[in-house]
């Protein structure tokens, strides 16, 4: 049974925190893991036998430094070691350690440890199977009169759960909590048939949203702490209404989870883009640095869609006349520090932050033309806000959980259609 401490923690209600109680048993994790991986960081330096963090040096620090930065608090890892369990917030970053070679390179120095290597999460991953077809024909049938689905009834038809779980390859349906576990594949599904088909700012699909992504529409003054502490990024989701069961699944299973719903396209539009330089994107390594390219990608995509619709209405004099002072002269500093650097300045709009998108869109005097694609300011707000602290952790390669990739796919999935009305009204003017 998980601790109240925990239960606070993950912002869990009874039923989810029943629920949470049964999530696989594995080793616990003490303090030493943070002493032991610094200590297996420093080893790599000195001693090139090492060979996998040779080979990925630089990515397998910066997780491993990281990993351990944020989870070595004391009374969180006691926490930890009481409930017996892996929070949903590490499942991700666990895997991705592992994934990076983090585990198999620390093999003989982490095997003494309670984190026992990567044991931990192949106990977590065990506790899941593949339903048989009668039993994924019940759990979708029971999924049809979930809130999401209810919810979205009237926008957009159901999606077909007993599809997506027909085509599941991985074991997926928790052993212990088979409800649980089916109700958020099955509003993972919902969602990105939502976003797929429904008009993307609908009223209707933003409601039905923060069911399952909490309420995020009114300004945010952002905890120092959840930038980089993934304990305190967990409970302030939960504060927000995030589902905290929507994504305690294993990383393996989560992905494709998203492939099945059409979240990870092997041709999204952003990926055909080019950068601010005319040079096509770097593919990133790793989860989080995947992260940091999708949202590069959407940056320059809401920067072009901003210009494209301001300069329309105003001409090319469109910073003078839609910008916020301050904010324009911020641009302009930049700039020409740019200039001193470098032959090529970009256009001044490139160098917006990331907050700057919304300060413009919900301008009292720029609104009504970025109304037809939004349809309402406070939709724009929470579409931004929840990528926020995405953007300023890949911005510094700290990890990130699965309820940020899932933000991610479904707010770069609404944004992107939303901006693509403008082409598709340039078109039909041809």
């Amino acid at each position: 049974m998980v601790d109240d401490s925990i239960r606070k923690m993950l912002g869990l209600n009874t039923t989810a925190a029943e629920a949470g109680g049964h999530l696989r048993e594995s080793d616990s994790i003490s303090f030493r893991l943070a002493e032991q991986a610094r200590e297996a960081m420093r080893m790599a330096t000195s001693h090139s036998t090492m060979k996998e963090f040779a080979e990925h040096d630089r990515r397998i620090r910066e997780l491993a430094l990281e990993f351990t930065r944020p989870m070595a608090s004391q009374s969180f890892l006691e926490d930890v070691r009481r409930s017996g369990t892996i929070p949903g917030f590490a499942i991700g970053p666990l895997a991705e350690m592992r994934d990076a070679g983090i585990f198999s390179a620390q093999q003989r120095t982490l095997e003494n440890s309670p984190l026992g290597s990567s044991r931990m999460l192949e106990t977590f991953e065990a506790g899941f199977r593949l339903p048989t077809s009668i039993e994924a024909a019940r759990l979708a049938t029971g999924s049809q009169h979930s809130a999401m689905a209810r919810a979205l009834s009237s926008v957009t038809a159901p999606a077909s759960v007993l599809a997506a779980m027909e085509q599941m390859r991985t074991p997926w349906l928790d052993n212990v909590n088979p409800l649980v576990s089916s109700a958020s594949f099955a509003a993972i599904q919902e969602i990105a048939n939502a976003v797929r088909i429904a008009p993307a700012f609908d009223v209707e699909v933003a409601s039905a949203l923060r069911l399952e992504l909490g309420d995020w529409r009114k300004p945010i003054v952002w905890p120092k702490e959840i930038f980089g502490d993934l304990q305190a990024r967990s409970s302030f989701y939960a504060s927000l209404g995030v589902n905290p069961t929507l994504t305690t699944m294993p990383a393996p299973v989560f992905r494709e989870t998203l492939e099945v719903a059409g979240f990870v396209e092997p041709f999204d539009p952003l990926d055909e883009q080019l950068d601010e330089e005319g040079e096509p994107c770097e593919t990133a390594f790793g989860r989080t640095n995947d992260a940091h390219d999708k949202l590069q990608r959407l940056e320059i995509e809401l920067r072009r869609f901003i210009e494209a619709v301001l300069s329309t209405e105003h001409g090319e004099q469109w910073t003078k006349r839609s910008v916020p002072e301050p904010t324009l002269e911020e641009w302009k500093q930049k700039q020409e520090k740019a200039r001193r650097h470098t032959d090529n300045p970009h256009p001044l709009v490139s160098y917006a932050d990331f907050t700057d998108y919304e300060r413009i869109i919900c301008r009292r005097d720029n609104w009504k033309y970025f109304e037809p694609y939004f349809h309402r300011r406070e939709s724009v707000v929470e579409s931004l806000q929840r990528l926020y602290p995405i953007r300023v952790d890949t911005m510094h390669a700290r990890m990130i959980t699965q309820d940020d990739e899932l933000f991610l796919y479904v707010e770069c999935k609404r944004l992107t259609r939303a901006m693509q009305k403008l082409k598709r009204n340039r078109e039909g003017d041809a």
